[in-house]
């Protein structure tokens, strides 16, 4: 059996093989060329990126890498010929050239290292929501792209849907009045989460490389309970039931109304320990922000089968209707908005009161630019690459968005106590043992960084 000690010795060694450049910067390829591709996690959610860009013209996929040759057989299989790696770092080296541009499509706690490392090389990145597992880790992925002048794309379709753009239209003009609320709400989780304990040891199978699995985070034995779906739940690779939905819920209130940081923060769950999230939870957070009533807006989160017990003008039987597992409704003074939660099938609510305003021409000339690529944020990422500009969902959106996603999981740290965020200082000004959850929860592994970064 591999243990932690000798395997961090072995990718020590590897490691210090493989010394990167001094920071490269974004190669420029032209818009009548191909964006030349690597894909670092094919399974999976891997996979969607393949779908949408294997028959674009604009991109071609020069490499797999995949730490489980089994979730990957498929596309292994129909693309026999694409070269096949496990280690990031190997490929990176080896084809370097040969590779424009990267694709993470990994568990969460690996999103930060692969991307610092593809960055450090100067290529461009589409890392899959949310950007990262902690605050920290956030804001320097968006610094060190910054500092590259790559191009980057976070993986939520939802913000190249029109959604927000529409919400954000019938506010200016005038439709919805001053926002008093949003109500967010989840099915997720749909995978253990709660009081768990870790599981036995199982034998690793053949197929996978469970030490470049595990990558910066700290050892526990393989076990199938967990990989290589089930980590959402634990708290050393995922972010939870939060971590995975709001990245696309939330992108629409904060898109549509430039939330910024919440001022406040409160959160309540269900019990939950070190290992795993909380099987339900619920927050709120008030944002100081304009276009609210006396200037704050307040959003309700909900998941694990926790739901508002009220909303402004909607009927009761919505909510205690079972099918409607994931919805969102924002409350204004004259209106309430329905959508879900990638931004598609927003109306005014109810729905005869929308037929209504249609009729009587209300509704205002849609404004804002469309995404020429809705509801395939890969394509546009190409695109820009190819073009030399940033998409909308660039880090620089991604990174402070994430962030304040991220801040609910802290929140039910230190529950039902209201938490004062001031993020010019990544910190809590009445809750210091707080500030630690914005960096990592671990050493990192090293050797999965770049040079620069360690």
């Amino acid at each position: 059996m591999v243990t932690r000690r000798s395997f961090l010795k072995g990718v020590g060694a590897a490691g210090s093989l493989m010394l990167l450049p001094s920071w490269s910067i974004g190669k420029q390829i032209g818009p009548n060329s191909k964006l030349n591709i690597a894909l670092i996690g094919v399974g999976g959610i891997g996979g969607l990126s393949i779908m949408r860009l294997r028959n674009q013209k604009e991109a071609n996929i020069v490499a797999f890498c995949d730490v489980d040759d089994n979730r990957a057989a498929k596309w292994y299989k129909e693309f026999p010929t694409i070269p096949r790696y496990k280690d990031y770092r190997v490929m990176l080296d080896k084809m370097d050239k040969q590779i424009d541009a990267v694709i993470v499509s990994t568990p969460d706690h690996m999103h930060y290292a692969q991307s610092a490392w593809a960055i450090a090389m100067g290529k461009h990145v589409f890392c899959q929501k949310p950007l990262t597992r902690t605050i920290w880790e956030s804001r320097e992925l968006k610094r060190l792209a910054s500092r590259a002048g790559v191009i980057t794309q976070m993986g939520n379709q939802g913000h190249t849907n029109e959604g927000w753009r529409l919400i954000r239209e019938w506010y200016e003009a005038g439709i919805i009045g001053e926002i008093e609320d949003i109500y967010i709400w989840t099915n997720r989780p749909i995978w253990p989460q709660g009081e768990l304990v870790m599981p036995p040891a199982e034998k690793v199978p053949s197929t996978l490389d469970y030490p470049l699995w595990l990558g910066v985070a700290p050892y526990q034995p393989y076990n199938s309970a967990f990989v290589p779906f089930k980590w959402r739940g634990l708290r050393n690779y995922g972010t939870g039931a939060c971590g995975d939905m709001a990245c696309h819920f939330l992108d629409v209130p904060y898109s549509a109304f430039d939330l910024g940081y919440p001022m406040k923060i409160s959160g309540n769950s269900s019990k939950f320990n070190d290992y795993s999230w909380p099987k339900e939870a619920s927050s709120i957070m008030t944002f100081m922000n304009k276009r609210g009533v006396d200037n704050r807006i307040r959003l309700h989160w909900y998941d694990g089968g926790r739901k508002p017990k009220e909303i402004k003008r909607v009927k009761p039987e919505f909510l205690k209707d079972e099918r409607n597992k994931n919805c969102t409704f924002i409350v204004g003074t004259k209106e309430t908005v329905y959508t879900n939660e990638y931004g598609l099938g927003t109306y005014i609510y109810p729905r005869e009161r929308m037929v209504e305003l249609k009729k009587a021409n209300a509704l205002p000339k849609k404004t804002i630019a469309r995404s020429a690529s809705p509801d395939n944020p890969q394509l546009e990422w190409v695109r820009g690459c190819l073009e030399g500009k940033q998409p909308q969902g660039n880090f620089d959106y991604a990174a402070p968005f994430t962030e304040m996603c991220l801040l609910n999981m802290i929140s039910l740290c230190f529950p039902d106590r209201e938490l004062t965020y001031i993020p010019s200082k990544m910190s809590f000004a009445d809750c210091p043992e707080a500030d630690r959850l914005v960096r990592s929860l671990y050493e990192y592994n090293k050797s999965f960084l770049p040079f620069s970064l360690r």
